[in-house]
């Protein structure tokens, strides 16, 4: 009896606290799922929330803890503009980017912090710069002047006020050309419509972008690029269906001979570690398993 009394007690605590660490998640989850099996679904917070009694002691551990990425929080400070519209004005900026005559205009500097870093799931850390050139150099939205990026869903992150959610679904017909180094991918007139996929804008206190990344497709089996989203899929509409998985050795090695060997011949995939701002402590570059 005084086992299964202590086990029972024991339970409970460490409910109580796994309920805590994941913000407060459904008392379905913790009755339905043994402690050491909760799937990361629940701890992302895919499930429906439901208020939960906080233990003091769990809620001493979590504050004790910082992820290196809460730089982006800015100590808690709340913005001094409304960080909805200036990303409305900022996505406004960026979606034309490609003029009547099919050439690369970048949104302007200004939108800019000069610790500024992009990160996609297999591309980066990649400064302001580089992404510019990076983008110059292929002329994508050269080869595709009709781009529309279809753009929703603007929310701003409950844990985040300087950080913004969006999605995108690209449509586009290539009727331009494609340059990657020497290789030049002629127009295909193809009419592509990517997956959808999950972008993220956040900005300082001083109202510049400082931080920027796109997700993998939402779904994959979206559109007709054969699950490539982004500027994958735009690649894919014209002939050039390339990998794109996290921790593909093949994919790594490629990268790492273009941009370390060959200095971005076909574009770069990440920045120097001399051109990556402090504040950004990962060491993963391009498709390479997080290090955190």
């Amino acid at each position: 009896i005084a086992r299964a009394t202590f086990l029972s007690a024991a339970a409970g605590s460490a409910s109580r606290c796994v309920a805590t660490l994941l913000g407060g998640k459904s008392r379905q989850l913790m009755s339905a799922c043994p402690l050491f099996l909760l799937s990361p679904l629940h701890a992302s917070g895919f499930l429906a929330a439901a208020p939960l009694a906080r233990s003091p002691r769990c809620a001493a551990v979590v504050s004790a803890e910082s992820h290196w990425m809460d730089f982006l929080k800015f100590g808690g400070a709340t913005p001094p503009f409304d960080v909805l519209s200036k990303t409305q004005e900022y996505v406004a900026a960026t979606a034309s980017a490609a003029s009547d005559r099919g050439e690369y205009l970048p949104a302007p500097e200004t939108y800019y912090a000069d610790d500024y870093v992009f990160r996609g799931s297999i591309v980066g850390p990649i400064s302001r710069r580089d992404v510019a050139e990076t983008q110059k150099s292929f002329n994508l939205l050269g080869a595709y002047p009709d781009i529309d990026r279809g753009i929703f869903g603007l929310t701003v992150d409950p844990q985040n006020p300087y950080r913004v959610f969006f999605f995108e679904r690209w449509t586009a017909t290539m009727t331009g050309s494609i340059k990657i180094g020497p290789l030049t991918l002629p127009p295909s007139n193809k009419r592509i419509e990517t997956p959808i996929h999950v972008t993220s804008i956040t900005w300082n206190p001083d109202g510049k972008v400082v931080y920027e990344s796109i997700s993998p497709p939402v779904d994959r089996f979206e559109g007709n690029t054969k699950g490539a989203g982004a500027v994958f899929g735009l690649l894919a509409g014209a002939g050039l269906q390339l990998p794109a998985s996290v921790g593909d050795p093949a994919l790594i090695a490629q990268q790492k001979l273009n941009t370390d060997v060959f200095r971005g011949a076909l574009g770069k995939t990440w920045s120097g570690e001399a051109e990556v701002p402090a504040w950004w402590k990962s060491t993963s570059k391009g498709a390479e398993p997080n290090d955190r």
